[in-house]
């Protein structure tokens, strides 16, 4: 590789004679440069070269991410109303620059001639791909490809009038296409995470896709394996979700969203709500993997197994034994009857349930009957008793979750009182959790340990520190 500031002139007429042999899928003059080891090669595409060759059809590919197919780098659901916004903007400008799309490909199958060095680690390249060999993947920018596949159809053959100037400035157009020469999967979904930056991924598809934190690996592990949540976790938009389960000939009912799951399963492992972001829940969740990982003298990839597994287990027991998810189980509900019919449909309910659970863990208590006492409480939305409210009129209210996970109002439609769930805030679900613990305590001998101090410093609702001094803000995060 050469190391001058001023390389020789690049022999245009040869490469203008150049032929693309037969056999060849595409072939490009690109630009071969490097992020850390990974090779990347950046090249020009015509606007309608996208528009009629390079696109979902032909030669690029995308599928939305499969947690069932986890090698297999996916994406994010297309968003109609987000390819409408794109088109509506190129086609309302003389400049339509759409940035840089980024597609992924394994190394071996791009072949690479060196036509001349441009600087250390930068040179310009022909890149071939043959027949035979697998269609890039899209990394980013399957919104503006769909878009390009939608828009030119309309003005390409048009010839007069504004949609006739839109039809002259896209065949002007280019973009930029860099192709990273990578094929691992688990590698191309980290980066499509990271690169999310034109339209934020969800929350609910980076806690099943990006494996570069424990709490997710962990999340991923027990939202796969679980009776409960199988098939019942959104990450994706529930379209995409049940046209994906309907592929493999399953259906998709959506319980629970992937981001709440993740947390669940982080506060079951021990984090409980001693975490007041995602950074914080990692370090929690990665010292206490890590130390089990050195008493047992195992690797962290074992311990993330078996304490997914434990997880696991335990929430496969409640599913069996919890008012709601029993139902569910026997199939006597659908998901949607339960969520209109029981507290713990939220995210924050199952926060509850998990913290709980967490409680019981962190004192070594036998989680089964914990969870057989927690079946014991009223959890459905009609259970309903009489009250007053501060002026002394007849209300109804939740039974046991009023003012945590139920909020009650009159309906008004139907002439009858109704709970409503709670938000899915630390001021909604801190609070139940300390009821339910402090009732648990007072129902077996047992269970009093569950409404001690030491209890509620193990998982966070308290703080260690006794004196006086300015109480800890509640925060007003939401369960993700």
């Amino acid at each position: 590789m050469s190391n001058t500031s001023t390389p020789p002139p690049v022999d245009v007429a040869a490469l203008r004679t150049r032929a693309i042999p037969t056999g060849i899928k595409f072939q490009k003059l690109a630009f071969l440069s490097y992020a850390g080891v990974m090779q990347k090669v950046t090249f020009e595409v015509p606007f309608v070269e996208i528009a009629e060759r390079l696109n979902f059809d032909r030669l690029l590919q995308r599928h939305d991410y499969d947690i069932d197919a986890e090698s297999l780098p996916g994406n994010r659901d297309i968003t109609d109303s987000h390819v409408k916004k794109i088109a509506e903007g190129i086609q309302s400008t003389d400049r339509p620059y759409l940035g840089t799309i980024t597609v992924a490909m394994p190394a071996e199958h791009v072949e690479i001639e060196e036509v001349q060095p441009i600087t250390e680690r930068v040179s310009l390249v022909m890149i071939t791909v043959r027949e035979g060999a697998p269609n890039p993947v899209i990394e980013d920018g399957q919104h503006r490809v769909k878009m390009v596949t939608t828009v030119w159809p309309m003005v390409k053959n048009v010839t007069e009038g504004t949609a006739a100037d839109v039809r002259k400035y896209l065949e002007d157009t280019s973009v930029e296409m860099t192709m990273l020469l990578e094929g691992d999967g688990d590698i191309l979904s980290t980066i499509f995470v990271r690169m999310g930056s034109t339209k934020p991924i969800s929350p609910n598809l980076i806690a099943v896709m990006d494996k570069s934190t424990y709490q997710n690996r962990l999340g991923l592990y027990v939202t796969k394996h679980s009776k409960l949540l199988a098939d019942r976790v959104s990450y994706l938009s529930t379209t995409a979700s049940r046209a994906l389960a309907a592929k493999k000939g399953r259906s998709f009912d959506p319980l629970y969203p992937a981001a709440a799951v993740r947390s669940t399963v982080a506060s079951i492992a021990g984090v409980g709500v001693r975490d007041r972001t995602p950074e914080q829940r990692e370090q929690i969740l990665t010292k206490i993997i890590e130390d089990r990982a050195r008493v047992n003298g195992t690797t962290v990839d074992a311990v993330i197994e078996l304490l997914g597994q434990e997880i696991m287990a335990i929430l496969d027991y409640a599913y069996t034994q919890i008012p709601g998810w029993k139902e569910i189980g026997k199939q006597k509900l659908t998901v949607a009857e339960f969520k209109k019919g029981y507290v713990h449909s939220s995210a924050a309910g199952l926060h509850v349930i998990a913290n709980v659970i967490a409680a019981a863990r962190l004192q070594g208590l036998n989680t089964h009957m914990v969870i057989n006492e927690l079946a014991k409480l009223p959890w459905e939305r009609s259970a309903l008793r009489a009250a007053r409210d501060e002026n002394g009129e007849p209300i109804e209210v939740h039974e046991f979750f009023e003012g945590t996970l139920a909020s009650t109002s009159y309906d008004v439609k139907s002439g009858a009182w109704r709970a409503g769930t709670g938000g899915p805030t630390r001021t909604n679900y801190e609070p139940a959790i300390d009821k339910v613990l402090r009732y648990l305590s007072g129902q077996k001998a047992v269970l009093k340990v569950l409404g001690e101090r030491e209890t509620m410093i193990a998982i966070g609702l308290v703080t260690a520190r006794r004196g006086p001094g300015r109480p800890r803000k509640a925060e007003v995060g939401s369960v993700a």
